[in-house]
């Protein structure tokens, strides 16, 4: 047995692969200046939907202006390309991002600001007593010396040489330990 060799594939990514439809017959009559693709048609079928409906605005005084410039905007869209791509993958973009709602999406659905809501609710003021002196130098205040500002400055930590520790600190320190069962 012999191993048949392997075959080769060539593939081409162009264009015109892109966007392969196109119409250059209708029939057996070959249209003049053809093939045409999908942005040519939309717009010289738009346009003339657009001439027709305006015909005696333009027919006396332009003459056949308006009919060539249809022609010259057929023709322009035949290969065109804006920053690599099409003009109607634009103008769709465009299209969607106007109509994106200004909140945004979640889930596929727009977002919506959520309506103002009454929340209640209680709390409790309870009595604690006084609070313990502080017993850790770290917390002590030292006194404004001369030349300096008037504002007092606490110490640091003795321990570790970083700020001390706050008043809440302080007290979770201190209080006592939950019995453990």
């Amino acid at each position: 047995m012999t191993a048949a060799a392997p075959a080769r594939v060539g593939r081409s990514y162009t264009r015109a692969r892109l966007f392969p439809w196109v119409l250059g017959k209708i029939g057996d009559f070959v249209l003049w200046l053809g093939p045409y693709n999908a942005p040519q048609l939309i717009i010289a079928a738009a346009g003339v939907f657009l001439l027709i409906k305006t015909f005696s605005w333009w027919a006396g005084p332009l003459g056949p202006i308006p009919v060539a410039a249809l022609g010259v905007a057929v023709w322009a869209a035949r290969a065109n390309r804006i920053a690599g791509r099409a003009p109607l993958w634009i103008a769709y973009g465009v299209l969607q991002r106007a109509l994106q709602p200004s909140t945004g999406r979640i889930g596929g659905r727009a977002a919506r600001v959520p309506r103002p809501r009454v929340l209640t609710g209680t709390f409790l003021i309870e009595h604690t007593p006084a609070p313990v002196p502080v017993r850790h130098p770290a917390l002590a205040v030292t006194a404004p010396t001369a030349g300096s500002d008037s504002r007092p400055r606490p110490r640091t930590s003795a321990r570790g040489g970083g700020p001390a520790p706050t008043p809440l600190q302080q007290m979770l320190r201190e209080r006592p330990k939950a019995a453990v069962r």
